[in-house]
């Protein structure tokens, strides 16, 4: 009977030593090793949420490169189609199209006045600018004509400034208008110089 005693106390004792190992893995190991899930979780969300903003920042990037991309097919365009003649050259097609424009809507021209050309940009372009200043008379709905014929006439301009006014003579649209060309090799040359 003793050695059955001293097999139940030895069981006993290597129980109790099972049961603390595992009361002190609970103590322990457990919280540790739930810290650690808990910041890999955190970790795991946090490179998430940087993962998803790179991608936010790449698309838009990607857009804003769409964009860029665009634009210069505009301006490639747009210069592909720009007048290359002498600035006298597109002087002469501006007063010819605004004295027409002006005829057919029933408008009367005033002190129509050009500038000298002079160099758009960077130095080393070929893009010139001629300003056109003038002024038409007429009735308001002719006004309106008129702007909207010239702005679909084909003209390589820009509208710099405008105003319209009542006058004693009906409405008064003072506009300056910035025409734009292409110059040729030998004057860009002596432009430079």
């Amino acid at each position: 009977m003793k050695s059955s005693l001293h097999t139940s106390r030895l069981r006993l004792a290597l129980g109790a030593l099972g049961v603390l190992s595992g009361l002190g893995v609970a103590f322990f190991l457990l919280p540790d090793a739930s810290q650690q899930l808990a910041q890999k979780l955190k970790a795991k969300r946090e490179a998430e949420l940087g993962r998803n903003q790179q991608i936010q920042q790449l698309k838009e990037l990607q857009q804003l490169a769409d964009r860029i991309r665009r634009g210069q097919e505009t301006m490639t365009d747009l210069e592909s189609h720009l007048p290359k003649g002498s600035a006298g050259e597109l002087q002469w097609k501006l007063s010819k199209t605004l004295h027409a424009l002006a005829q057919k809507h029933g408008l009367r021209l005033q002190s129509v006045k050009y500038g000298l050309p002079s160099r758009e940009g960077a130095r080393g372009t070929d893009l010139e600018a001629v300003e056109v200043e003038f002024v038409a008379l007429g009735v308001y709905a002719n006004h309106k004509s008129f702007m909207l014929a010239l702005e679909g006439s084909g003209l390589p301009f820009a509208v710099r400034d405008g105003r319209l006014e009542e006058s004693p003579e009906g409405a008064r649209l003072d506009i300056v208008l910035r025409a734009f060309r292409k110059a040729s090799g030998p004057e860009r040359e002596e432009g430079e110089a």
